[in-house]
């Protein structure tokens, strides 16, 4: 939320950017403070900036074009950590002296110094609830950013973005905009898909749901080896009807049908395409310049103000604010169902293959074409991604 005292506005982001510039630069002849080895594919070089001693990251060849090759794998949507693990160690390459793993990966492939910043790169940040310092201008679509864990947040800022703070680094960065969110959002999926992995009787799981509570369907195993489907809340505390006796394996029969219907329907949905072609999302982007625009007109006008004219401001600004939230967040909700054209040809592909497919893959495709299933007494209510 934005900070309403206004008339302080500016103080508090020239305070911040003071801790920005405290983190990441000595005034010193110490020079550039990375913590530790700068990342994988850069060196350190020594700058004259503003009359300071300091250093940046350069790109070092060799490993610059080990990062865009990892950047380039995990892109495809069937390319897991194991199989750039696999890779890597096969060929004998090595990563600060030591064998790539998991852990190293998945920082690798969330770290926005690898990625040329523009105004997609800030929107995404800007979603998901980090301070950004840097001003738009700054997301030039050439430099990289460094992410650092802001003073008040609780959580890992690899893991969660909101309350932490990004800033529009002076080195450049080593993939575009376009292939450094692909791979962030593909990330942000699989840790949705890994979390509902607990139940394994139906690929549906995760996704069926009572159609007179809304709570979750469970399938059951009965002595004849037959499942059915039970409402969770009938089960707990009979405080649900339930939607009868429905055997799991009609409704994955159906819901099968009705996804090949879906595919030779032909249509090519906005969901499917590149995340920032799609309309929803233009038509939030330009929502949001909209908004930033008049709270910045509106902060403007403050100077001189008197006290009704304030209270009027700062009750309307406060007002284009919870808009924005919202519109952030659905924004969010945009960037996390988004899928590739290349994933929707694997989606395609598993149904035309479904009884030669596993559990995961079935599992996979129902996620990128369903956003959820109701079960009613005799019917089934689908709502698709698209």
């Amino acid at each position: 939320m934005l900070n309403i005292c206004i008339v302080f506005a500016q103080l508090e982001r020239e305070t911040i950017q003071k801790r920005v510039s405290d983190a990441y630069y000595s005034r010193s002849q110490k020079g550039f403070r990375m913590g530790g080895k700068p990342p994988y594919g850069y060196r350190l070089e020594e700058i004259l900036m503003e009359g300071i001693h300091t250093k940046k990251l350069v790109e070092e060849p060799g490993e610059a074009a080990i990062v865009r090759e990892i950047f380039d794998m995990y892109e495809q949507p069937d390319t897991s950590y194991g199989d750039i693990t696999r890779y890597y160690a096969e060929k004998g390459v090595q990563f600060y002296g030591k064998e790539l793993i998991r852990s190293m990966l998945a920082q690798l492939l969330r770290n926005p110094v690898y990625v040329r910043a523009d105004m997609d790169v800030y929107r995404f940040f800007r979603s998901h609830g980090t301070n950004i310092v840097s001003s738009p201008e700054q997301f030039d679509g050439i430099h990289g950013c460094y992410l650092y864990h802001g003073r008040d947040a609780q959580t890992d800022k690899l893991q969660n973005l909101k309350g932490h703070m990004l800033v529009v680094a002076p080195h450049e960065g080593l993939v575009s905009s376009e292939q450094w969110l692909n791979c962030r959002i593909k990330l942000m999926r699989n840790k949705t898909i890994q979390a509902n992995r607990k139940a394994v009787n139906t690929w549906l799981a995760g996704k069926v749901k009572c159609g007179n509570c809304g709570y979750a369907l469970m399938s059951i195993k009965i002595q004849s080896g037959k499942q059915y489907l039970r409402c969770t809340k009938r089960l707990n505390n009979k405080a649900c009807p339930g939607c009868g006796k429905v055997y799991t394996e009609d409704v994955e029969n159906y819901v099968y049908k009705e996804m090949v219907r879906k595919l030779r329907e032909g249509q090519s949905p906005a969901a499917y395409t590149k995340l920032k072609e799609n309309p929803q999302v233009k038509q939030i982007y330009r929502e949001i310049e909209e908004m930033e625009k008049e709270i910045s007109l509106l902060v403007d006008s403050l100077a001189g103000a008197g006290e009704t004219l304030t209270d009027y401001i700062n009750q309307r600004v406060e007002e284009i604010d919870q808009i924005h939230q919202l519109k952030l967040e659905k924004l969010s909700v945009l960037a996390e169902n988004h899928a590739t054209p290349e994933q929707m040809e694997k989606v395609a592909s598993n149904v035309s293959l479904w009884g030669e497919i596993d559990f995961e893959e079935k599992r996979f495709t129902v996620d990128k074409m369903i956003r959820s299933l109701k079960v009613f007494p005799g019917s089934v209510q689908i709502q698709w991604k698209f």
